[in-house]
């Protein structure tokens, strides 16, 4: 009796000991799951289909390509909005749904917003929007003239006030990771792919008469309050936009 009793102390301990691992794992290792929150939608405008041609060249684009700081008050027109979102994140390819820049293993990872002042764009509200590229429309997610808010978020950069429009580049890592588990590779195809959009935005702008400058100096608490970003997006870049001074 007494050897049996050793087995079933020994067969208590051991079991013991495995729910006490079991309960740590499931304490401390499982994957936190990403908060997704949903956009509060104001209202759908829709936009013109984006012209597929230019009286430039992609290479005289390239080479008329700079940085503008400096943008006349002349309002742009929904053609200009469009086409600058379609070169950003529109649909190139309806059956694959491929888009205008290219995305780490098809992730498509972006999202594009506009923010436009009072009489920036003609037919268009003052407001942020959300580019919903599979049905070429703007999503309007906070009412009024947010220029002034975003230069201040933005470190009181003037010229994020002074153009008619802004495009905003947010990405969501965690969509990235779920295809890349590696944090690092992940993270870089992400940044990466926010440059692929930038110089389409840049490209497209000089073709159409516009220009712009990349701008990633921010604080990213209060470009998350002003745009209402869902908890899975992370802002990169803001690209104001209008015609040049000269």
């Amino acid at each position: 009796m007494q050897k049996k009793s050793k087995y079933v102390l020994v067969a208590i301990i051991l079991l013991s000991a495995f729910l006490a691992v079991y309960l740590a794992y499931t304490a401390f290792m499982q994957p936190v799951k990403t908060e997704i929150q949903s956009r509060e939608i104001l209202g759908t405008f829709n936009l013109p289909q984006a012209m597929i041609s230019s009286n430039m060249s992609v290479d005289q684009a390239i080479q008329n390509r700079r940085s503008v700081r400096t943008f006349s008050t002349t309002a742009l027109t929904l053609q200009d909005v469009s086409q600058l979102l379609w070169a950003s994140q529109g649909i190139t390819d309806s059956e694959r749904n491929y888009r205008a820049a290219p995305s780490a293993g098809h992730v498509f990872p972006m999202e594009i917003y506009l923010v436009t002042g009072n009489n920036s764009v003609k037919e268009l509200e003052a407001g942020i929007y959300h580019y919903n590229p599979f049905n070429n429309t703007l999503e309007k997610i906070v009412d009024g003239d947010q220029r002034y808010n975003l230069s201040q978020a933005a470190h009181q950069q003037k010229w994020v006030e002074a153009a008619p429009i802004s495009l905003v580049i947010t990405g969501n890592y965690q969509k990235m990771r779920e295809k890349y588990p590696d944090e690092r590779i992940s993270t870089r195809f992400v940044d990466i792919e926010a440059g692929h959009i930038g110089e389409n935005i840049y490209l497209e702008a000089v073709a159409h008469g516009m220009g712009t400058v990349a701008i990633g100096s921010f604080y990213d608490d209060q470009m998350i309050n002003l745009f209402k970003l869902p908890s899975n997006e992370t802002p990169i870049y803001i690209y104001p936009v209008g015609y040049p001074t000269s």
